[in-house]
């Protein structure tokens, strides 16, 4: 019986980690196949953007 409930924690354990791995890996398959040219437009942008800006000066 013990070995009956520790399978079926290893089971749940990986279908878990194998259900929350695919989403990244999904998303780092696609960003490399059809992100293009334009994969950091965003962030070059954005730090393009903020180049300009002053320093925040604390106390």
């Amino acid at each position: 019986m013990i070995s009956f409930f520790t399978d079926l924690v290893l089971v749940a354990l990986c279908v878990v980690g194998i259900t929350a791995l695919m989403g990244t890996i999904s998303q780092v398959i696609a960003v490399k196949l059809f992100g293009g040219k334009k994969v950091s437009h965003f962030v070059d942008k954005s730090k393009s953007f903020q180049e300009n800006w002053s320093p925040v000066k604390r106390r």
